[in-house]
């Protein structure tokens, strides 16, 4: 029987002994270092975001603070100014006087925001 195959010459691949050692600790060593810096970027990057998180809490609550005293003060002044008068301790029938006195409440007050007098019927 004659076959149209042709037989392949085998080759011989021989390794050595060298390469067979050192293959392994290199995989073993590049997937160590790997993780490590895989599990440490993911730590880093969670400390980052605590530390960023508490932050803006921080200046959140500073700003909402400051928000309040500011507008806590004239909020505070116009208030006791109605007691005054409704206490007839600040003559509002005198306009001239009302005005100095207001002028003069808002120089030593450092308001910044304009008030104003209404009347009720």
């Amino acid at each position: 029987m004659n076959s149209d195959r042709r037989i392949k010459p085998q080759r011989n691949y021989q390794t050595s002994l060298k390469l067979i050692l050192i293959i392994p600790f290199v995989l073993q060593i590049i997937g160590a270092v790997g993780l490590v810096g895989f599990l440490s970027y993911r730590s880093g990057q969670k400390a980052v975001d605590n530390i960023s998180e508490s932050l803006m809490n921080e200046v959140g609550d500073r700003i909402h603070e400051t928000l309040k005293n500011y507008f806590r003060k004239p909020t505070e002044v116009l208030q006791n100014n109605a007691n005054a008068i409704k206490l007839d301790l600040l003559p509002w029938q005198d306009f001239t006087g009302l005005e100095k006195y207001f002028r003069q409440q808002l120089q030593g007050e450092h308001l910044t925001n304009a008030m104003s007098i209404s009347t009720y019927r």
